[in-house]
């Protein structure tokens, strides 16, 4: 009985050290798996609800616009973005909009007979910081999938982001009641815009995301719909952003390129080609080799 008892305590030790001996294997090797695709580019299509001084209004009261969102004043949006993955936590974004809003004084806190139509072009750089990142983190036996692979990707992870960026607009101001002398307009307005949000991803696999974000848009200029009323303005446009994405991982080479790009990687491929195409036939049988 002895005997059985030091061999089950010899077999579980050697079953923990071999499970150690994996798991520190395994992270130097597949905590570097971000690195084979660190560049994204992506597309999609989402909404947007434009805050100025016509309709609702931004102020502490109504929470900075959130309780005026009205679902028939939301227009069409359409992000594209490049990523950069620094490390598993950060990764750098620029993103380009094309954006519609539209908005009424009817209905509203402010019914003085404004009504707008504008379109945005937005184009920031933005910084990423993944509070739950696509990484694993190695702290239980749960490192395989079904199909006994490894499993170093969380299917959920979500992030917040703090960027800069400037936005053109193009708005027509209509009016239903007469213009006054506060009432300033400018169809065409350029301004520097700070967003910020949260952003949520869906790994679905090492090449293919979706991801949803939410960014607010604070902005230095007050024309972003095109007017500006003088005497009772006291806060600068805003604007919401809710859009959804597709987005596709690129290859990336030893020298942290995309593989595409990276011109030692072709020449490296070309040469290969090269070689083998001079390389001689070997002779099957001695009438090969005299013939």
């Amino acid at each position: 009985m002895v005997v059985k008892d030091i061999a089950k305590i010899d077999h579980v030790k050697l079953s923990v050290f071999i499970a150690i001996l994996i798991i520190s294997f395994v992270k130097p090797v597949n905590g570097q798996r971000w690195k084979l695709r660190r560049y994204e580019v992506g597309g999609g299509i989402g909404v947007t609800q434009v805050f100025g001084d016509i309709g609702g209004t931004i102020d502490e009261k109504n929470w900075f616009g959130l309780k005026d969102i009205k679902i028939d004043e939301t227009r069409l949006a359409f992000p594209l973005y490049a990523r950069y993955k620094l490390d598993p936590v950060y990764a750098l974004k620029v993103n380009t909009i094309l954006a519609w809003g539209n908005g009424t004084d009817a209905n509203s806190r402010n019914d003085r007979g404004r009504s707008y139509k504008t379109m945005l072009f937005e184009f920031s750089a933005q910084a990423e910081y993944y509070f739950i990142p696509e990484e694993r983190r190695y702290r239980s036996a749960a490192m395989f999938n079904k199909r006994g692979m490894l499993n170093n990707y969380m299917s959920f992870n979500a992030y917040a982001f703090l960027g800069i960026g400037g936005v053109y607009s193009i708005s027509h101001v209509t009016f239903t009641q007469d213009i006054t002398p506060v009432d300033e307009i400018k169809n065409n307005n350029i301004g520097i815009v700070f967003p910020f949000g949260l952003g949520l991803k869906y790994i679905i696999d090492d090449r293919w995301l979706v991801n949803a974000e939410l960014g607010y848009r604070y902005s230095v200029s007050d024309y972003i719909e095109g007017y500006r009323q003088t005497e009772d303005s006291k806060h600068n446009d805003v604007y919401y952003f809710l859009t959804f994405s597709v987005g596709y991982r690129l290859k990336t080479s030893r020298r942290g390129l995309p593989l595409f790009l990276d011109r030692e990687h072709k020449q490296g491929k070309a040469g290969d080609r090269k070689i083998k195409k001079r390389t001689p036939k070997v002779p099957k049988s001695k009438k090969e080799a005299l013939e």
